[in-house]
Formats: structure tokens, C-alpha cells, sequence
């Protein structure tokens, strides 16, 4: 016989889990890159409690991909990011310390995640949206629903694309039909 799978309600018909709604998340990191001559981390991760526990494996064995990442850089302008990212969770994570030597350490760890959407141009001029992580947040603020900000879907800055031009064929007099 059989039985309806814990996550049924949640999968896309299409292939793909379901659209995770903006809000907060206990979530745990399960890969990080260093992305070195572009100075981030890609820090891959899936939702450790609640309902949407697991959406991003379900994800990921629909798509063939991962689709739940972000990216923390380290450049200058944005070490305040990373700071953020860092503390949130060393606080998440009783007696752990971050290793400058390893951001491998970082797996497995959990934080607290707002997410929400950002929409973009694709280049042949169709809008899409995407998962935002837009700030972070211990499990605990999490759980007990103190989120830093509310989530946003973000509409993007620039304007569409303009469509490729057609390259009409000469006009003179002479080919007119009148």
C-alpha cells in the first residue's frame, strides 16, 4: 500500500518543490565555497525546522540543482555583511568559533534566515523571481519570531531589456509598390 509522503502537499507539479513563502527560517548550512578571486562565500543551505524542513534537497533532486544559496562577500564594502553572517552564528551555535583558516567549519552550523524574493530581467525581457536571503538572525530569534526586518519581494532597479531590432530592408523610391 501506499502511504502519502511527509511533503506531498509542498511539491510542484512541475518538477520543483513549491514556492518557500517570505519569512524567517531556522535554516543549516550544508555547503560552503570560497569563492577567492571574487571574494565570497557561496553558502549553500536547507530549512533544519517547520514545515518547509527539507524543501531544498526535494528541490534539488527535482532540479538536478541547488537553488538555495546565497553569497556573503568579503570585500571591503561589504565586511559588515560578514560580520553579521559570522555572529549570527557563533550565536546560534553554542561554543562555536569561526575559523578564518577553514570556512569549511561552517557547515552543518545553523542560523536564522529572512528570506524573501527579488525579482530580475532575464535577457530575452521576461521578469523572474528568485529566493533573497535579505538578512540574518539567530534560530532563536527565529523561533520566537524577532526578525531584524520583514521580508520584501524587491522589484528590480533597472528597466527591461530593450528588445533586439529587426533590421529592416532598404526603402528606397525605387522598391515602392505605388
Amino acid at each position: 500500500m501506499i502511504s502519502k509522503p511527509s511533503n506531498y502537499d509542498n511539491i510542484n507539479e512541475n518538477g520543483a518543490s513549491s514556492k518557500l513563502p517570505m519569512g524567517g527560517y531556522v535554516a543549516i548550512i550544508r555547503k560552503v565555497t570560497d569563492v577567492q578571486d571574487k571574494q565570497y562565500l557561496e553558502i549553500e543551505y536547507d530549512i533544519a525546522e517547520g514545515q518547509y524542513k527539507g524543501i531544498a534537497v526535494d528541490a534539488y533532486e527535482a532540479l538536478g540543482k541547488w537553488i538555495h544559496n546565497f553569497r556573503v562577500y568579503y570585500t571591503e564594502k561589504a565586511l559588515w555583511r560578514l560580520k553579521k553572517f559570522i555572529s549570527r552564528v557563533e550565536q546560534t551555535n553554542p561554543n562555536f568559533q569561526f575559523d578564518w583558516n577553514n570556512p569549511q567549519c561552517l557547515v552543518n552550523r545553523g542560523i536564522g534566515l529572512v528570506i524573501g524574493y527579488r525579482q530580475y530581467w532575464k535577457d530575452d525581457g521576461a521578469l523572474k523571481e528568485a529566493l533573497d536571503v535579505q538578512d540574518f538572525c539567530t534560530a532563536g530569534d527565529v523561533r520566537e519570531g524577532n526578525l531584524p526586518k520583514a521580508p520584501e519581494c524587491r522589484a528590480p532597479k533597472d528597466p527591461p531589456p530593450a528588445p533586439a531590432m529587426e533590421t529592416l530592408p532598404d526603402a528606397s523610391e525605387d522598391n515602392l509598390p505605388f
